[in-house]
């Protein structure tokens, strides 16, 4: 009808309802912080992942030169320290890096933090082991 308010279904009036004054800044900071605090989290699991597979290449290729012919486990031992800081940089230094060998089996084993992107972030344990037989007990 003409000359009459128009109503809201819910019954309020068009154009008076408006929430509390700053309430949509608050709810972009809360869903701005959940949502880096997500990509962090996904970022910090990359590094992570990264630091594995970086320490799987590294005591791979020492337990590789430990079962050559005439080769020592502690140079095995040493090759993946170097892998590992030359990959990980300072992180990667701090792994402990274990070399053994049982029978015919050369086993070269590495375990440490991967490298944290902010120092609140929770550190990630990585811990690998490879082994490979070795050439002086096996080949004639």
């Amino acid at each position: 009808m003409p000359g009459r308010s128009a109503r809201h279904p819910c019954g309020a009036h068009r154009g008076t309802h408006r929430g509390a004054p700053g309430a949509a800044t608050v709810e972009f900071l809360a869903v701005a912080l959940l949502t880096v605090t997500c990509l962090l989290g996904v970022a910090q699991f990359a590094v992570w992942v990264w630091a594995r597979n970086v320490a799987v290449h590294a005591v791979h290729d020492g337990a590789r030169l430990a079962a050559e012919r005439g080769r020592d486990p502690a140079e095995g031992a040493l090759r993946a320290r170097v892998l590992l800081r030359d990959g990980l940089g300072r992180a990667g230094g701090a792994f402990a890096v274990l070399a053994a060998q049982d029978g015919p089996q050369v086993a070269v084993a590495a375990e440490g933090d991967a490298p944290v992107i902010l120092p609140v972030m929770p550190r990630l344990r990585v811990s690998v082991r490879a082994e490979a037989l070795d050439e002086d007990a096996v080949l004639p």
